[in-house]
């Protein structure tokens, strides 16, 4: 997945636990070539909720690039990832 153009992984370490609690979870979505956002959504106990305010998805906005701030790089997460990943016990692949 990290090889496509349109994909970006960050991993957001636990020691940056705060920023993750900024909001509960949500998606953010951008159909077209400029990193604005469209419409956020996020999932209640019943539905999906879909927004698209410009204000709502600013807020939304400033929260994930607060998050994108505080995770890992691109290059850092998926060394973070090789590395977790190479640690795990063949056992433990199994199960």
């Amino acid at each position: 997945m990290v090889q496509r153009q349109n994909v970006s992984v960050q991993v957001l370490p636990a020691a940056e636990w705060e920023a993750a609690h900024m909001a509960s979870h949500f998606v953010m979505f951008n159909f077209g070539p400029e990193p604005a956002p469209e419409a956020v959504a996020f999932d209640s106990t019943t539905s999906t909720v879909i927004i698209e305010d410009l204000e709502e998805m600013a807020t939304h906005a400033q929260i994930f690039e607060a998050l994108r701030s505080a995770a890992l790089t691109p290059a850092q997460s998926l060394t973070f990832l090789r590395e977790h990943i190479a640690s795990i016990s063949e056992s433990e692949k199994e199960q």
